[in-house]
């Protein structure tokens, strides 16, 4: 799309620019959803493979339970293992070698006290939440990203007709 008269760019550098520009995008697009407060960041690692990773973290992203557990900052696991188990063709995933974090913080299979539950709730206030899960059936990886979902969502898409 450039003429060239710019000069010669490196591959690399434009590549990684681009990277970034489209992961820029991709998180407004999210961060922007109708009503949103919260842009959610999935990370599925330890994967079989990509299929597999993308598959859990989509579940993951999507399910009202997580988004609403989100929005009220609360750090129920219990939420992200339900929607990780809605993939039950995925037969190699063990729950016993699941490992489901909130930020940095192992919440599954570790026990969180109730100072450590304060701590993840004011972790969840904040305007961006990250949920890392490890299956243990591979190396694969997939990061994806989505919204909250807020009284002011269902508002939106409540009260007009098409």
């Amino acid at each position: 799309m450039a003429s060239g008269k710019a000069g010669s760019v490196d591959l690399g550098s434009f590549e990684a620019a681009l990277y970034e520009v489209a992961l820029s995008l991709t998180k407004q697009v999210a961060r922007d959803g109708e009503g949103a407060e919260k842009l959610i960041e999935v990370c599925v690692d330890g994967a079989r493979d990509t299929r597999q990773a993308k598959l859990v973290a989509k579940s993951i992203v999507n399910s009202p339970l997580v988004k609403t557990a989100v929005h009220g900052a609360d750090p129920n696991w219990g939420r992200v293992a339900m929607a990780v188990g809605k993939c039950s063709d995925e037969r190699d995933i063990d729950e016993s070698r699941v490992v489901i974090r909130f930020g940095t913080q192992e919440v599954y299979p570790t026990f969180i006290d109730a100072s450590g539950l304060d701590a993840l709730s004011e972790y969840m206030r904040s305007d961006t939440v990250r949920i890392h899960v490890t299956l243990k059936t591979g190396n694969a990886d997939c990061t994806v990203w989505g919204c909250d979902l807020t009284d002011g969502y269902v508002r939106i898409n409540a009260d007009y007709t098409t």
